[in-house]
């Protein structure tokens, strides 16, 4: 049994290695190795400690979800009063924000929930804090936004390896890897001509999990971290924005330094904003409807005109059925087609069955049995 000062020991070990490797885009996989297993000795420590504990009940409204999360006294409230209907009291303190506090944003006939969150603070994973709480939050929303202080960027790096630590992952998809378990003949490992890790590796993670014996197929170039990243269903993959808040305060060349700087070396896209000012607010809501991957339809009755100041909103990918069962559940199943005009249709009132994938602007007439 490994004590809790063993534990502490190796997370020093792992940490110190962390702090001495710089950020760049040759140290990623091996940064992103040391983070996998720094995440997975808090997480045993969490358990030693008696569990995460229950999460903050938010009930989900609107079209989707986003999560403004940060460290204490990044603007997160000032930026939620100023792009919601939320009121928020704001004092130049840290610890503001001591529980969720929703707002909506609307942005062209969408309506958004955004949810301001207590701030992060270090060691978050690791129970402090009340990290778990905030993860339970943004474990079931549709977009992650980083609020960062423009004078404090470099915070941007302890901030997602906590986020990291809480299972989070931003911008990524779960690995394309297939393990297909077998009761004899060992490890056989498939690439379909991708970069994949040795089999003496993946081994050596599949045994911790008890797999001895099977087939792991590769549909992606991977690293073993991606491997270790399969094995983990707790972990849920998120899309993000960093808000880069305060832009008033600091030089503007500066600002475009960090932006770019921040961008190549996470992959995140980054907004310059001031939440005060009101400055490139415009922008980030345009943003956040786009990450959303929301399209908006139209209808129209048969012989009628379509109202185009309310839109239907939908998830990109959806159908015709889809927008029937928007409408309502129980007649849906009387729908026959739909005459669609807009970007999914070739010509104007194209005929198109109950499978079609509508696209954003789109103007339908949906057509039901006689009944």
């Amino acid at each position: 049994m490994i004590s809790m000062s063993d534990l502490e020991n190796k997370l020093k070990e792992l940490r110190d290695e962390y702090a001495k490797t710089k950020h760049n885009k040759a140290t990623n996989k091996h940064l992103g190795i040391l983070r996998k297993k720094i995440a997975n000795i808090k997480k045993d420590m969490v358990k030693k400690k008696g569990g995460r504990g229950v999460g903050f009940a938010v009930k989900k409204t609107g079209d989707a979800t986003a999560v403004l999360v940060g460290f204490p006294n990044a603007g997160k409230s000032s930026l939620l009063v100023a792009i919601t209907n939320a009121e928020s009291q704001v004092a130049a303190y840290a610890f503001t924000t001591l529980e969720v506090i929703p707002g909506t944003m609307d942005y062209d006939g969408a309506k958004i929930q955004i949810l301001d969150v207590p701030g992060l603070i270090e060691g978050a994973a690791e129970g402090k804090g009340g990290g778990a709480k905030v993860a339970s939050v943004i474990r079931v929303a549709d977009l992650l936004m980083i609020v960062l202080d423009a004078n404090r960027p470099e915070g941007l790096y302890k901030l997602l390896d906590e986020l990291y630590g809480l299972d989070i992952r931003i911008n990524k998809e779960r690995p394309k890897i297939i393990v297909e378990r077998k009761d004899t003949g060992g490890l056989e490992i498939e690439s379909l001509k991708h970069k994949v890790p040795v089999k003496k590796d993946v081994a050596e993670v599949l045994n911790n999990y008890g797999i001895y014996n099977g087939k792991v197929i590769f549909h992606q170039d991977a690293g073993i971290e991606e491997v270790m990243e399969l094995m983990d269903p707790g972990i849920v993959y998120v899309k993000g924005l960093i808000i880069l808040n305060k832009i008033d305060s600091v030089e503007p060349q500066f600002a475009q330094g960090v932006k770019k700087e921040l961008e190549n070396t996470t992959g995140i896209r980054v907004i310059p904003i001031s939440a005060e000012q009101k400055t490139n607010l415009a922008e980030l809501k345009s943003r956040i409807f786009n990450e959303l991957d929301l399209v908006r339809v139209y209808l129209k009755p048969k012989d009628g005109v379509a109202d185009l100041r309310k839109p239907m909103i939908l998830r990109s990918g959806s159908t015709v059925m889809d927008v029937a069962k928007s409408l309502h559940s129980k007649t849906a199943k009387d729908l026959r087609y739909a005459y669609i005009s807009g970007k999914s249709a070739k010509f104007t009132n194209q005929r198109l069955g109950r499978e079609h994938v509508v696209a954003d602007g789109d103007i339908l007439t949906l057509v039901y049995e006689k009944g």
